[in-house]
């Protein structure tokens, strides 16, 4: 397996080699001694990580992370200095550096960062693996690292070649149709039609003829014969979401069309016969329907063949980043935008968050972040919504440093009494016991504003 490569800069000779001591065992070392050097070893081998030692630098460190970002974005930088200056900090962070260390530091403290850093690549690697993998397969959408997706994902293999009936479970946004529609494709049936019926969005009245079709005259209105969505699917797929939703003398029309593989249309007598799988989804425990009695015992164990259960994204914060990132550069060129990408604080706060709206949710804010965005910049933390930070829980403030906790206390508290005031300006500051143009001067230092509607 090959070993990280991490760049030294360092114009202190004794300074390098104390910092190739501590790496050298665990990565591959290459120690210079100013940045346009180490621009010269950038372009003639791979980099992954550079270290600047920012008290021994012929050119500026800050000036050095821009020409080595400016080089190779992908790069990851380590900033090390003896000032501990929150301000060069900031600056570093800001400029895209990964982290900034402040000496004195023990080597265990550099080899976490930079073990930190390189676990990032390694699933940045998996990633565009997988992306290219499922991209050809399921519309580039079913990205996952969760173990529990990897058995989804195993499940989808084993069942596609086969014609047995699907039901697929999970909670509203969490991919069911997109899971559906990867069986369709990697089977026998991926170059027949695959068709999509929501049973909660149509009209009880209307869904037999949906489903079922119907002849000229069946019922007032019905001037002309329509085919139905089982007869037009013939040979491929038919996915119905929310088939809980099925009113119960559908139930046993759709019981014997997976049981007979034939139907009539409303107002025929002659059996009409296809060839379909069917592949239905429901947001609901269908068999607290069945004791309830409000969906057909026969009909849950037909669909029930195999059953694959998708977990809410709350439950697979391993791929909030990989998904966040997705989706912004998805959107980013569907708008036609340059977004640089998305800062860690960001994607802390975004695993925190509770997510019930799942990854539709999910891909709905980056899209919104890409729309609201400037050409060229990083989503940060502050371009986040509100409602992101109420739901954080209080043990991620533990992997932030003091001023960064400290931050992010101050603006969800402050969000917290704006809300619950209405965001009345004066009330909020009288509950928070400071004067209001404190609470105005906070509010614009913290970059709080009310969210519009």
């Amino acid at each position: 397996m090959r070993r990280p490569v991490i760049l030294i800069i360092d114009s202190d000779e004794s300074e390098r080699v104390s910092l190739d001591a501590v790496l050298r065992d665990l990565y591959e070392t290459v120690l210079v001694n100013e940045a346009h050097e180490a621009l010269e070893a950038i372009k003639t081998g791979s980099v992954d990580l550079v270290l600047i030692d920012m008290d021994h630098q012929v050119v500026n460190g800050i000036e050095a992370l821009e020409l080595i970002k400016k080089a190779d974005s992908d790069i990851g930088v380590v900033m090390l200095s003896s000032t501990g200056s929150a301000e060069q900090a900031v600056s570093a962070l800001k400029k895209g550096a990964y982290d900034y260390i402040t000496k004195p530091f023990n080597g265990g403290d550099l080899v976490s960062a930079i073990k930190r850093f390189t676990d990032t690549l390694n699933l940045r690697s998996e990633v565009r693996y997988l992306k290219e993998e499922l991209s050809t397969r399921t519309n580039g959408e079913m990205l996952s690292v969760s173990p529990r997706m990897r058995r989804v994902f195993e499940v989808i293999g084993m069942v596609s070649s086969t014609p047995t009936n699907v039901l697929i479970t999970g909670e509203s946004g969490t991919g069911k149709e997109l899971v559906a529609r990867a069986i369709h494709s990697f089977g026998e049936r991926k170059g027949k039609p695959f068709v999509a019926f929501n049973c909660g969005a149509v009209p009880s009245e209307l869904m037999e003829s949906e489903l079922f079709g119907h002849e000229r005259g069946a019922f007032t209105g019905a001037h002309a014969r329509k085919i139905g969505k089982f007869e037009y699917a013939d040979g491929g797929t038919v996915f119905l979401d929310e088939v809980s939703t099925l009113p119960m003398h559908l139930q046993i029309k759709l019981l014997r069309v997976l049981q007979e593989k034939s139907f009539e249309r409303v107002g025929a007598n002659v059996p009409i016969k296809v060839d379909i799988r069917v592949i239905a989804a429901s947001n609901v425990d269908l068999e607290k329907e069945v004791r309830k009695g409000a969906f057909r015992d026969d009909l849950y164990y037909r669909l029930k063949v195999v059953p694959i259960e998708l977990p809410p994204l709350r439950e697979r914060q391993e791929d909030i980043a990989l998904l966040a990132r997705h989706f912004l550069d998805k959107h980013s060129k569907k708008c036609g935008k340059r977004v640089i990408g998305i800062s860690e604080g960001a994607i802390k706060a975004l695993i925190g968050y509770k997510w019930p709206g799942n990854v539709r949710e999910l891909e709905n804010l980056m899209e919104r972040l890409v729309v609201l965005s400037r050409d060229g910049v990083e989503i940060g933390i502050d371009d986040l919504p509100s409602g992101i930070f109420e739901a954080v829980p209080d043990e991620t403030m533990e992997e932030r440093d003091f001023k960064e906790a400290l931050r992010m206390f101050e603006r969800r508290y402050i969000i917290g009494v704006l809300t619950r005031t209405n965001w009345n300006r004066g009330e909020a500051a009288r509950i928070m016991k400071i004067h209001r143009n404190t609470l105005f001067m906070k509010m614009k230092e913290l970059k709080i504003r009310e969210p519009r509607g």
